[in-house]
């Protein structure tokens, strides 16, 4: 046993010097991506490659880089710029003829994080697919305010092609004279009746213009892409998608024109909704039926979550406990009375509270009195409010349903709101054997246990916080990763409106979280939400300020224009960025449904936090992952045994008529080769041996013609560089 321990332990010294060697022609970055790879479980059909500097010796560079099956880019004196495989860094590295190898990634700001954290580049690119995949061919709706439609981002890559297919503007002018008018506004279905009604009513808002951006905006040239930049676009401006006015069946109306459109265009459809309610299912029966029955094949609803993650927005005074309470604090912006909800299958008592913080300022101490106090019986509620000093007090009773608890609705309205220093206003629910929730309506939670000796105002929590209708099962609902803590502005500010506090790769503190009052597990997946850089509305100069990260010049010489792009955090930013995804996922199935989109999603995203249990109620199935979904959708798995991870360099494989597969050659291979075909479930559907004829061109005949996709696998014999340059894997559809 001795012996055998020494032996390894030399066995490991001579691979330390070996590695130490080699590392050293390795830049840092070169080094860590070849690391990753090693550790990465293989998901890929196609082999990562990197692009790096290369420097040889002495040599011939071409040959030795085509050796390591390399792709030239270009070159500068002696330096070559190269697409390295991955896997063959370290053989390179250890080659005597190789001086270095080297790339820095990580360049700042001027590349934005969204494609990798999602995972989309290889879709994009059709790594190991049947083709690259941008969203066209889906419609993508979007319900919002603050557009900018004649912003750079929703043409085409090229500048040229208009992508909105339609547009219906609920601020446009009565005297108007394009477009049809409508219940929902007047509604532009051509590009000149669009571009001719560019000065919107809504130009004092930006909101819109950069949730399209991020879920199908192309970029126009920027590095702050869309993620369905090939998609099409129906977008309908709302009046009532403001603070506070939001109507819900107004909303409903508006997503269903936009699944009505993609009916009469025949595509399939997801929306970006990034607008949200409170969650009280016996207030919200009907939109919630209506929203669920537009829903099915090819019709995806996605939501954000909600942005009250970081407050107080449930308490829950279970049997047994004597009494819990909380202060109640109006939403900010908010103009209406604050509530909140409870729900019990039991009777209690509810006791409103009004109090004052005295502030001792020569302690530097501070508590609250409660001073006046009136209890209600919530079997025998009062039918007018009750005034509690400064407040307007009501409860009342809630239609209960089979399914569900009995919800009251606890409300307060200030008699002189916005005047002077107001008392603050409490709630106490009572009674032992009550099981009692309450959840946050127009208002948050107070903990005000800080400021006072009573333990009956200490069970406030973040919970419970999801808005609908993300609540709903059947919509896919999305929470804000922190994926980017800082920025930098136009100025040459660097900005971290967020802190630096929480680590990268983690929930936003802003992303609301689960469970529904329905004890539903949501979100269903969190995307990145923190100084998401996109399109901004150059109609309102004055909404970005700081946050504007740059601008682009767009237009004709005559009336060109300059376009703003500006970094915004929320919920209402990880939304599009799913949506995109998903839009991607339906140019390649249109049929998808909710239920096969989130099996999707639970099958596919990645997880922040490995200790976690998935699904939970901050994370939902985890990051949602673009590529990993894609070969979900497409039943493709991540390997097959024996086949490689990279495509054959000088070699083209493509379906023929019937059952045939034709190879195609770039030069006569030299050597016998194997063709095995496989189908995407691992079944090896043929292998045959051919012997080169001195042609380019060869068939391989299957037994009959398959359905769907296969996977090809070429084997050249010999050890010339022309068998290692068609030897790989393929993905065709027949």
């Amino acid at each position: 046993m001795i012996a055998a321990t020494l032996m390894l332990v030399g066995s490991i010294n001579v691979h330390a010097q070996q590695d130490k060697a080699f590392s050293a022609k390795l830049s840092s970055d070169v080094r860590r991506v070849m690391v990753r790879q090693s550790l990465a479980p293989l998901k890929k059909t196609k082999e990562e490659k990197i692009c790096a500097f290369v420097r040889f010796k002495e040599g011939d560079a071409e040959l030795l880089l085509a050796k390591y099956g390399c792709e030239k880019v270009t070159q500068i004196g002696d330096i070559y710029i190269a697409n390295i495989p991955v896997t063959q860094i370290k053989a390179m590295a250890a080659d005597d003829a190789v001086e270095r190898i080297e790339a820095q990634t990580g360049a700042r700001l001027l590349n934005d994080v969204t494609p990798q954290w999602v995972n989309s580049t290889d879709v994009y690119k059709g790594t190991g697919l049947p083709q690259a995949y941008d969203g066209t061919g889906v419609l993508l709706g979007i319900v919002d305010l603050g557009f900018d439609m004649s912003h750079p981002s929703l043409y085409a890559l090229d500048g040229k092609t208009y992508r909105v297919k339609g547009f219906v503007d609920d601020f446009a002018d009565k005297n108007e004279t394009r477009g049809v008018p409508t219940p929902l506004g007047r509604e532009y279905l051509s590009e000149a009746d669009i571009l001719g009604n560019l000065h919107v009513g809504d130009t004092l808002n930006y909101h819109g213009t950069h949730t399209i951006g991020t879920a199908a905006g192309s970029g126009y040239g920027t590095p702050y892409r869309g993620v369905a930049y090939g998609a099409d676009i129906f977008a309908i401006s709302s009046v009532n998608a403001g603070e506070q006015s939001a109507n819900s069946a107004d909303q409903t109306a508006r997503m269903k024109r936009i699944f009505d459109y993609a009916g009469q265009t025949g595509q399939p459809c997801v929306i970006s909704y990034s607008i949200g309610f409170d969650d009280n299912p016996n207030e919200s029966q009907l939109f919630s039926e209506a929203l669920q029955s537009m829903l099915g094949p090819g019709r995806i609803l996605v939501a954000s979550a909600g942005n009250d993650g970081f407050s107080y927005t449930y308490l829950h005074k279970t049997a047994g406990v004597e009494a819990a309470g909380a202060g109640l604090s109006v939403k900010e912006k908010s103009s209406s009375p604050s509530f909140c909800y409870l729900a019990s299958e039991q009777p209690f008592h509810l006791k409103c509270l009004s109090c004052n913080l005295e502030i001792d300022y020569v302690n530097a101490t501070a508590k609250y009195v409660f001073t006046d106090s009136v209890t209600f019986d919530t079997e025998a509620l009062p039918t007018d409010s009750v005034v509690l000093r400064e407040h307007h007090v009501f409860v009342e009773r809630v239609t209960g349903n089979d399914q569900s608890p009995v919800f009251y609705r606890l409300s307060d309205r200030w008699e002189s709101q916005g005047q002077g220093n107001l008392p603050l206003f409490a709630f106490c629910i009572e009674g032992k054997d009550a099981d009692v929730q309450a959840y946050m309506g127009n208002t948050v939670f107070m903990r005000i246990s800080a400021f006072t000796e009573d333990t009956r105002f200490t069970s406030v929590e973040s919970s419970h916080s999801i808005c609908l209708p993300g609540t709903l099962p059947e919509v896919i609902t999305v929470g804000a990763l922190h994926t980017r803590t800082t920025f930098v502005n136009a100025a040459g500010d660097s900005l971290a409106p967020w802190g630096t506090q929480i680590p990268i790769g983690t929930i936003a503190s802003f992303s609301s979280t689960g469970p529904t009052i329905r004890g539903l597990t949501k979100p269903d997946v969190v995307a990145p939400g923190v100084n998401v850089i996109s399109a901004g509305n150059s109609y309102c100069k004055e909404c970005y300020g700081e946050t504007m990260v740059t601008q682009t010049t767009f237009g004709p010489a005559s009336d060109e224009r300059k376009y703003p792009w500006i970094a915004l955090s929320g919920t209402s930013m990880a939304g599009p960025c799913a949506a995109g995804i998903v839009a991607l996922w339906l140019q390649a199935d249109p049929t998808l449904t909710p239920d096969r989109v989130r099996d999707i999603i639970s099958k596919t995203s990645q997880h922040p936090i490995d200790t976690l249990d998935y699904p939970n109620n901050t994370y939902g199935y985890g990051l949602i992952d673009a590529y990993a979904g894609m070969l979900n959708v497409l039943n493709i798995p991540s390997a097959i045994p024996g086949i490689s991870t990279h495509q054959p360099a000088a070699l083209r494989i493509e379906p023929a008529d019937g059952n045939v597969v034709r190879l195609i050659f770039d030069t006569p291979p030299a050597q016998p080769f194997v063709v095995n075909v496989y189908s995407v479930s691992g079944m090896l559907l043929s292998n045959q041996h051919i012997q080169p004829d001195g042609s380019t061109r060869y068939d391989v005949v299957l037994p009959h013609r398959p359905r769907g996709i296969c996977v090809v696998q070429v084997n050249s014999t010999g050890t010339d560089p022309q068998a290692a340059r068609t030897t790989g894997s393929e993905l065709i559809r027949f």
